[in-house]
């Protein structure tokens, strides 16, 4: 760690601009000198697959990551000479058919439950007294060599939520759409797993008989306020309004975010419509979607809204070096509100504004909204409607911090997975191109609307485009053709915004939907969340 002093926020300023790391490090020594990091565990990635690394070095570099994800557990298993690195690689990697042909402790490592499902009784039969010495296992081919799996499951509560939430959606659909009694329901309900379950069922509206059993769950302490949200919704798809209410109520109390409370209160004022939510939902901190909708439905104005302008040139700061912001938030996680405007001002630059409204959201507990527009001049030649797409994107990606990287390591401001990036660079026939470019604000842009012409192309709303830019396009096309979602109905839109069965892109459309109405505004154009909801319907 570069800094082991606490409290002088203002040295640490003057003193970080000018500590510059290199990018790719051309030699393994370097590595020695990189503050543990996501960013040091991408660099480690790369250059285990780019360089020639000995047994040696790999060991010492897997001693120096602090996430080994399963691209990097890959990379590893292919430099080292572990036996146990490079079978269990191989078995994950082996598809069924060639799995069982190995021996059994690579059937133990690499079958996942979604597989064995599709496997016939006999082999499952036989799979399960190969492997009687790995309990776990054995008992899951026990239970789906059976007949009828889902009644067997049901007599090992955990082993039937274990089974459940891996057996994946077609499974799902075909062995276990039958009602479980209240009894059961509520036994099963006293398990952690069972929150992933709720949400299972209640995303997936071809599961009617476990949707019916659902209504019978009655909260405790074990359920989160996420579960209790789905189990009001599921209420409320089969016309049970009170009891909706009932489990609105209890996610309510539950809910820490005021996002969560935020949504939770607009789900009451559109099965109630009593005006005192609208109301709540006005007095909200907090700018997204439902208070949006409150907003506008009361004809007011948000007052914690705020788009800065900046006039001071460039920083002399490496903005496009992934050490120097992680370093720089290890050292001020501690700090209070007022350190943090204090050191929010030595970044009141025209190319650190992202890191200048970070902290100044921070610093204030996230009850000022910053939208700022960071190196606008590279956008100048888009539309409106492009402008705020890029920028409300960028806003949700990664706060406008050029450096960015992510557990999965996408890259830069717009969070480009390297794959993509490489894609988009051969397409534009760029030469020599370095991923590490995506750090470039200039290069993260023009990539972004190169991808998005694609997207929008395809999608058009804002709001599917999010959804493309988040889970994929081929996830957000079966979205659109399954027939099950933004079709007609009382609660439509907003009820299959709450069911994209993704946790993550479900958030983030919302997310991106809110950005986008603001940035719009900002822009002088006159879009509101009722205009953009009637397009989806």
């Amino acid at each position: 760690m570069l800094f082991n002093f606490k409290g002088t926020i203002s040295l640490l300023c003057l003193v970080l601009p000018f500590i510059l790391y290199a990018k790719m490090p051309q030699n393994f020594s370097s590595f020695y000198k990189l503050p543990r990091s996501i960013a040091k565990d991408y660099y480690i990635y790369r250059y285990l697959n780019e360089k020639n690394v000995t047994n040696s070095e790999a060991q010492k570099l897997l001693e120096q990551t602090k996430r080994v994800n399963f691209k990097l557990f890959y990379s590893f298993a292919k430099r080292l000479n572990d036996k146990g690195f490079k079978k269990v690689s191989k078995c994950l990697k082996l598809k069924t058919a060639s799995l069982l042909k190995t021996d059994d402790e690579c059937i133990a490592i690499g079958l996942s439950i979604y597989d064995a499902l599709s496997l016939d009784k006999n082999t499952t039969k036989n799979l399960s007294k190969r492997l009687k010495k790995y309990k776990d296992i054995n008992e899951t081919l026990q239970i789906i060599s059976q007949k009828n799996i889902m009644q067997e499951a049901l007599k090992k509560n955990k082993k039937f939520i274990e089974i459940f939430n891996k057996a994946g959606e077609r499974n799902r659909k075909k062995l276990f759409n039958k009602e479980i009694s209240k009894d059961k329901i509520n036994q099963l309900a006293y398990f952690p797993g069972f929150n992933k379950t709720i949400e299972l069922i209640v995303t997936a509206r071809e599961l009617e008989n476990l949707q019916k059993s659902l209504l019978h769950v009655e909260p405790n302490q074990n359920l989160t306020q996420k579960s209790l949200f789905f189990l009001g919704l599921n209420a409320l798809e089969q016309n049970q309004k009170t009891l909706a209410i009932n489990y609105l109520n209890k996610a309510y109390k539950k809910a820490y975010y005021r996002f969560d409370r935020d949504k939770i209160n607009f789900w009451k004022y559109l099965i109630t419509k009593d005006k005192k939510y609208i109301k709540e939902l006005n007095s909200s901190f907090d700018v997204n979607i439902y208070t949006i909708y409150a907003h506008e439905k009361s004809s007011i104005k948000f007052d914690n809204i705020k788009s800065p302008r900046i006039k001071n040139k460039d920083k002399k700061y490496n903005i496009e070096d992934p050490f120097l912001w992680t370093t720089f938030l290890r050292n001020i996680k501690d700090e209070n509100s007022t350190s943090l405007e204090k050191v929010a001002k030595n970044f009141k630059y025209k190319n650190t504004i992202g890191q200048y409204t970070f902290l100044l959201e921070r610093a204030n507990g996230y009850k000022t909204h910053y939208f700022p527009m960071p190196f606008y001049g590279f956008l100048n030649s888009y539309t409106k409607q492009r402008k705020a797409l890029i920028l409300a994107l960028a806003r949700q990606e990664s706060r406008f911090i050029p450096a960015s990287v992510s557990t999965s390591y996408a890259l830069g401001m717009m969070q480009f997975m390297p794959f993509l990036a490489r894609a988009t660079a051969k397409n534009q026939k760029i030469k020599n191109f370095d991923i590490d470019n995506m750090f470039n604000p200039k290069t993260a842009y023009k990539f972004a609307n190169l991808h998005l012409n694609y997207l929008v192309k395809k999608l058009h709303h804002p709001l599917l485009v999010a959804y493309a830019y988040n889970g994929g396009i081929g996830y957000t096309r079966r979205i659109l053709k399954s027939g099950r979602f933004f079709t007609k109905g009382e609660y439509e839109p907003f009820l299959s915004m709450e069911l994209i069965s993704y946790s993550q892109t479900r958030k983030y459309g919302k997310k991106v939907l809110a950005n986008y109405i603001i940035y719009m505004q900002l822009l002088g154009e006159k879009v509101s969340l009722n205009r953009l909801i009637t397009d989806l319907k």
